[in-house]
């Protein structure tokens, strides 16, 4: 049941509504860029709305996506844990959110609440801005001729592996501890793209081949002085590897030392936080972002 059905009389005709609001839901929040990220962006296009952090224990889910619907909200963020569980609480889900199984921006439209992903696309816009692959029509990044190697199997990986198999690159490798829970991303990509995904549970095994992005979609590294990926392993990679760690916070990882002291191009998820922001921006206010705005107050 979606979280309309559930409101009554959300729009009030002829009241004065307040300021906008949009925000960000999730356990735990006061951690996040994304205040930073959005707050200038709407200042600067004099857009009368304020971007906060909506902390939600899971019992109050439900009444934070209500809440929604009400006038002067133009929408959320969403973030650890809920990426998933809010999908039955909207009233429409994006194709590609659908098929991710993910919704990370919801938008407010006439009381009707729309559910997307922009962390998929904001994954290849970052990838680009670094360098790879090149820009088609309609915005579309293409990655043809790349081979990805995503660690981890679980909610940011799935998005990262959807908007790498969509991009069209060579092959697809996921390696998580877990071999089972790789094999089964591995199976739901295949239901949708053609290029070859394989499994792995042991990096030992892993076969380096030119032109190769290993992106890190785990939290290893988020807490700890520690790499998903062993060192040795790593130097195997051709020189042309591009190394791209999902963890923005703290700025490097240890991941991003090893690649940067075996001196391949590498980079953390500052980017990625930017372009899917920047998505999102423009789905909740029907304006293109401010992005070198948005860049700037990211990097601060």
């Amino acid at each position: 049941m979606s979280a309309r059905n559930t409101v009554v009389g959300s729009k009030q005709s002829g009241s004065k509504g307040p300021q906008l609001r949009v925000g960000l839901i999730g356990d735990p929040v006061a951690h996040s860029f994304s205040p930073r990220l959005q707050q200038p962006a709407l200042d600067a296009l004099g857009i009368p709305a304020t971007y906060e952090l909506w902390r939600t224990p899971a019992e109050q889910l439900l009444v934070r996506i209500r809440a929604l619907c009400q006038q002067g909200y133009l929408g959320a963020n969403v973030t650890i844990p809920y990426k998933e569980s809010v999908l039955p609480l909207l009233d429409v889900v994006d194709p590609l959110a659908a098929q991710i199984g993910a919704v990370n921006t919801i938008v407010n439209r006439d009381d009707y609440l729309h559910g997307y992903n922009t962390d998929a696309p904001g994954l290849l816009r970052a990838l680009h801005e670094h360098g790879l692959g090149c820009l088609q029509a309609e915005g579309m990044i293409s990655l043809k001729g790349y081979t990805a190697v995503l660690l981890g199997a679980g909610g940011a990986a799935r998005g990262a592996a959807f908007a790498l198999a969509s991009s069209g690159i060579e092959r697809l490798v996921i390696l998580n501890r877990s071999l089972e829970r790789a094999q089964l991303l591995a199976a739901l990509i295949q239901k949708s793209y053609e290029c070859p995904v394989f499994s792995l549970s042991d990096p030992n095994f892993l076969i380096p081949h030119s032109s190769s992005i290993i992106i890190n979609a785990t939290s290893v590294g988020l807490h700890e002085e520690v790499s998903p990926l062993p060192a040795d392993v790593l130097a195997r990679f051709n020189a042309d590897t591009f190394v791209y760690d999902m963890i923005y916070n703290p700025i490097q990882t240890n991941l991003l030392l090893q690649a940067r002291t075996m001196e391949l191009r590498a980079a953390n998820g500052l980017s990625m936080l930017l372009h899917q922001g920047a998505l999102a921006f423009e789905l909740w206010t029907n304006q293109s972002a401010p992005l070198e705005i948005m860049r700037a107050a990211l990097m601060r």
